[in-house]
């Protein structure tokens, strides 16, 4: 133990010595280890937060969308979904717990004593909170009565407040959206973004009859159905119900693809299961082109060092030095440069990480784990890229290797 501390000391000296093949050994480790860990981060973010967005979207819920997800997918929303449809549904399906219409207005104008915003507005139920799990941190809802007779009252996200109010109360404050005049009731709490970077707090929520009536002018289409089940139901064959049932009231014929769109905690997950794919292709090309190139480094400056100390290894052979002493200092000092290339590296994504939230609000989280996965990684790489420059130096001929 004692001789091999000493070996592993005199490797710490040769990696000091040598410190331009040092830099470089380490640049080429330390540039694949950020993207290895950038990886195992984010999927283990993006998983972490798909369970997440479940719990806030609620495990036994669903949301339908008016339209085909091919038309969704080129943000082309065609209206086919109606109360009528709501009603049906609500009375086939005992398992509902709650079922509610959801409108959009997209890009409405928000304005307030000079200030001015752009954000969406949502036409919704008193029964908001309850389905999305989403609670006011000031004021109250709207109740059905003011739903009945089509109130202009409204309740705003935390980042409305912000841009129109500062730090103004704005309860019981009117506010003009798309030029009619609403009353605010309160503020929803914070929920932040979504995996693809849309506000979450950037809503105005009003009764649905008054955006029908006032807004959209439109009595007869909704945009979304909401539907949350009685806790433990059986959401997949629920789903399989509501699809059968919207296609028969939309009189769709058995080759026919469905004129909308159901949104569930499994299509959730799928969708983030992709989006980390991409960036796991991406990365994981990135870093093993980083990690060959920082191996291929590794090893050519190993044979340069073998080659340059030919005298110091004869030496140390003619003195008592055996093969396996050589072998396992070239080895650990591969082992060295590769977990200090690993602890830079993984500074390295832990800053490209912040970069990466920032620009596109992608989930990342580093763990132990990830931090684990580089070491191993990198230690692996050093001692494959060495191993032959360390059994060429074992294997030197001590006289010649004076002489040389």
């Amino acid at each position: 133990m004692k001789k091999l501390l000493r070996i592993f000391n005199q490797s710490f000296i040769a990696v000091r010595a040598y410190k331009l093949r040092t830099f470089f050994s380490l640049l080429g480790i330390a540039l694949g280890i950020a993207s290895l860990s950038i990886i195992v981060a984010a999927v283990e973010g993006s998983y972490n937060r798909a369970y997440e967005i479940i719990d806030v979207f609620g495990p036994e819920s669903i949301i339908i969308f008016g339209g085909s997800r091919e038309e969704r997918g080129v943000r082309h929303r065609k209206k086919t979904l109606t109360m009528d449809d709501l009603k049906a549904l609500k009375q086939a399906i005992p398992e509902i717990k709650l079922i509610m219409p959801v409108l959009f207005v997209d890009d409405a104008t928000i304005y307030y004593r000079g200030n001015i915003t752009t954000s969406r507005v949502y036409g919704v139920s008193d029964q908001y909170e309850e389905a999305w799990n989403w609670y006011l941190i000031e004021g109250r809802f709207f109740n059905k009565q003011e739903i009945k007779t089509k109130q202009n009252v409204c309740v705003i996200g935390l980042y409305v407040r912000e841009e129109l109010f500062g730090k103004e109360d704005p309860i019981g404050k009117m506010i003009l959206v798309n030029r009619l005049p609403c009353k605010i009731l309160g503020v929803l709490s914070k929920r932040g973004t979504t995996p693809t970077g849309r506000n979450l707090d950037d809503r105005v929520l009003m009764p649905y009859t008054t955006v029908m009536a006032k807004i959209n002018h439109d009595f007869l289409y909704i945009n979304a159905i909401r539907i949350k089940f009685v806790k433990g139901a059986p959401v997949e064959k629920l789903i399989e119900k509501v699809r059968q049932i919207l296609r028969q009231r939309h009189h769709l014929s058995p080759g026919e693809s469905d004129d909308f769109f159901i949104l569930s905690p499994t299509e959730i997950i799928r969708f983030l299961v992709n989006l980390t794919g991409t960036l796991v292709l991406f990365l994981g090309l990135s870093s093993a082109i980083s990690l060959t190139v920082g191996g291929f480094v590794l090893a050519n400056l190993f044979l340069l060092s073998v080659n340059e100390r030919k005298k110091e290894i004869g030496i140390r052979r003619a003195i008592g030095a055996k093969k396996k002493d050589i072998l396992f200092q070239f080895l650990f000092e591969a082992v060295i440069i590769t977990i200090f290339g690993a602890i830079i590296g993984f500074g390295l994504a832990i800053i490209g990480a912040k970069m990466l939230t920032y620009i596109a609000q992608f989930p990342i989280k580093f763990s132990f784990i990830a931090f684990l996965a580089a070491v191993v990684v990198s230690v692996i790489v050093g001692v494959i890229s060495a191993l032959s420059p360390a059994m060429k130096a074992a294997n030197l001929n001590p006289i010649e290797a004076i002489r040389g």
